[in-house]
């Protein structure tokens, strides 16, 4: 296929509610430029974009899909990203990875929760984009409300540059107010528009929105402004050029209109992505890390290579493949080059150009271009791939902290070993989940974005890899401490079994330490009468009943024992006799010296529409929350609290019901604090009880 350089190459991510239409719009698009032969549909199954039989089922993007396509000398990389909120994880990739965005608009709906969120990821990607409302064929249609939902967020930066001709059954063309031409679509056609007058009834309608454009790109320019006010009018050149500036700079977004589902309008949103939209020529350097440094390297087709891992994908007799953005240089099949993240070679064979499912090879990548790599030995996503020799890495992807955790059980006996490698091999496709054993809870987790997130992981744990689960609430983390000092507490172990026997004395002392200090040991023993070999044998057997815990099984923490007095035997005394003196001496110390149980407070920050906010802060204070502020994000309020950790187990499901599926969160851990006593005492008497039932 031809060679494109990176001013020829447009990278896009469609990022959307869920169920928008952006696979049906890369399937509209791959129809239009001849990429496939008939208009595939998300519906019945066709897409070659939503090919994993999950999606099939669920008939949604479960994980980002890549497209190219070639338009007016142009090629174009799209990639198709999932619009549920849970699967954010790939929309945040996606971003990494392109010069722009397209935000697509349901046009009966509007702007909907998933597309807010969205947003807050494209802005903080600082990417141009613009808005496409689709959906201009249902019956419920309405341009004129969808414009405005964009607008009470844009202001005047969002600006209207076509206008549909009708609407449901009646939505028959799409009319440019830049070049103020109308064209006609036949349903479900090859999707090239036939020209025709504007409707008179429209006339007005695009003369007002084709001022307010003139007017935004003239406040972008001081230059155009002049010639605004000189001329009362601007060239069409002057309108794209003006207009390609101000959505570089973030001063524009166009908004476009069409329908995906008919492939009408879909040739005109490419002209503007050509015409207007930045290339990939325009990302004119990279940020890279050096050790501890930072610096950034230009983005070129003759400098070293920089590519970056930005997706890995496992499909059915293919493998697994890496997706890259190249940066800079060339990767040329055959040659070997340096995985930097991992310090290991690879050497790409087989290189591809992926239109969904389709794959188009190719015997190199170049600058500004996106490709897959198959069957790369050791490099997965978030990798960087460098010249042989260099030593730097692109900063990996920073995927939000997991909102939901569940506790996962084998089955079935001997699968132990086997979901840790079918976690590890789902965890390379999506690094947005974490499995983890926690010894001090006794529990594996899975932490994911949601619960829908969390079925769509144990789905694939399944049938890729035949491992079925039992799931439980997880357990709190909670710790045990102490509230006041204990002098001399002593243990003598004695143990005769006929031969050489086991005897050892200590006495400690113990007392709090700040919270958030650990633990600390301290060697008091004057005169020797515990011999220096002994000493640490002490600490290592209080360090192990720690972590056991006394109160409920809970690690203990924030304490200091001093070793203080002992006595040895000059035959009897071992290692062993003293770790058992120092843990027994601890428990009785512990149990003297006020125990208190303790809990994780998480630092909580929920943003909320502004109507919300009232009746979401009753909660979090329902919740043993003590809310710290609030910080107004235009039509939406961020909460900041702090909240004891058991109380959200379960935020997402309450925090859905309370906004209508509008507010999201994020939470940190902040630090320990007791526990209520009466709350402490069920807890306790709780985990006794499981303890118990484990050992029998």
């Amino acid at each position: 296929m031809k060679k494109y350089a990176p001013e020829s190459i447009r990278n896009v991510c469609l990022v959307s509610h869920g169920g928008v239409g952006k696979t049906t719009l890369m399937e509209a698009v791959s129809y239009t430029t001849k990429g496939t032969q008939k208009l595939g549909k998300v519906a019945n199954g066709t897409s070659i974009f939503d090919n994993r039989p999950d999606e099939k089922i669920r008939k949604m993007t479960i994980s980002m899909a890549v497209g190219f396509f070639e338009w007016k000398d142009t090629k174009i990389n799209l990639l198709d990203t999932p619009g549920f909120l849970d699967l954010v994880g790939d929309v945040i990739a996606g971003l990494r990875a392109v010069e722009s965005a397209v935000v697509l608009i349901d046009a009966g709906s509007g702007i909907q929760v998933g597309t807010e969120c969205v947003l807050r990821q494209v802005t903080n990607a600082k990417l141009p984009h613009m808005f496409l409302i689709n959906g201009l064929d249902k019956d419920n249609a309405d341009f004129g409300k969808a414009v405005e939902s964009i607008r009470e967020t844009y202001k005047n930066s969002a600006v209207v540059i076509q206008v549909p001709i009708g609407k449901g059954n009646g939505f028959k063309g799409v009319i440019d107010v830049i070049t103020q031409e109308a064209f006609e679509y036949e349903r479900e056609g090859q999707g090239i528009g036939k020209k025709l007058p504007i409707p008179e009834n429209l006339k007005e309608e695009v003369s007002k929105y084709r001022t307010e454009l003139i007017e935004s790109i003239a406040e972008t320019d001081e230059k155009l402004m002049n010639l605004y006010f000189e001329k009362g009018e601007l060239t069409q050149e002057e309108i794209i050029s003006g207009f390609r500036n101000g959505i570089l700079s973030g001063q524009l977004h166009p908004i476009l209109c069409c329908s995906a589902l008919y492939n009408m309008g879909v040739d005109l949103f490419l002209d503007y992505l050509v015409q207007i939209m930045p290339s990939a020529a325009t990302r004119t350097e990279v940020e890279i890390k050096e050790g501890d440094s930072v610096r950034t390297i230009p983005c070129k087709v003759d400098g070293p290579l920089a590519a970056f891992v930005f997706k890995t994908i496992s499909e059915e007799h293919i493998g697994e493949y890496n997706i890259v953005r190249m940066f800079s240089g060339k990767m040329v099949s055959g040659v070997d080059i340096q995985n930097t993240t991992k310090n290991v070679f690879e050497r790409p064979i087989n290189m591809y150009f992926l239109r969904g499912h389709d794959r188009i090879e190719t015997q190199e990548f170049t600058a500004g271009d996106i490709g897959a790599v198959l069957k790369l030995k050791d490099t997965h996503t978030g990798n960087t791939l460098a010249d042989k020799g260099a030593n730097f890495i692109i900063p990996p992807i920073k995927f939000p902290e997991p909102l939901v955790s569940i506790a996962i059980y084998t089955k079935n006996k001997g699968d132990e070993d086997k979901i840790a490698v079918g976690f590890s091999k789902l965890h390379e496709e999506d690094p947005s989940f974490i499995y983890k054993y926690h010894p001090d809870i006794r529990q594996s987790l899975l932490s994911a974005m949601g619960d829908v997130h969390i079925e769509i992981i144990l789905e694939a744990l399944k049938n890729r890899f035949k491992i079925e689960v039992d799931r439980q609430p997880p357990r709190i983390s909670y710790r045990e401490t102490i509230t006041r000092t204990v002098k001399y507490v002593e243990y003598t172990h004695k143990k005769q079994t006929g031969g050489a026997g086991q005897y050892a004395k200590v006495a400690i002392d113990v007392e709090p330490l700040p919270r958030g200090a650990g633990y600390e040991f301290v060697d008091k023993i004057v005169g020797g009468v515990i011999d220096q070999p002994f000493r640490p044998s002490v600490d290592k057997g209080i360090r192990s009943r720690m972590e056991m815990g006394i109160l409920a099984g809970y690690p203990i923490v924030d304490v200091r024992v001093s070793l203080v007095d002992g006595k040895t035997h000059p035959v009897d005394s071992k290692d062993i006799a003293f770790q058992i003196a120092g843990r027994e001496a601890f428990k009785l110390a512990f149990e003297k010296a006020g125990p208190i149980l303790l809990e994780p407070i998480v630092d909580l920050r929920v943003t909320v529409p502004e109507k919300n906010t009232g009746d979401v802060m009753g909660d979090i204070s329902s919740r043993r929350g003590k809310i710290s502020g609030i910080e107004p994000e235009g039509r939406y309020q961020t909460i900041v609290a702090k909240v004891p950790e058991a109380e959200i187990q379960n935020y997402s499901q309450a925090l859905r019901s309370l906004t209508q599926g509008r507010g999201f969160y994020t939470k940190s851990f902040s630090h320990y604090e007791p526990v209520p006593a009466e709350l402490a005492k069920k807890i306790i008497e709780m985990s006794k009880k499981e303890i118990a039932e484990a050992q029998e």
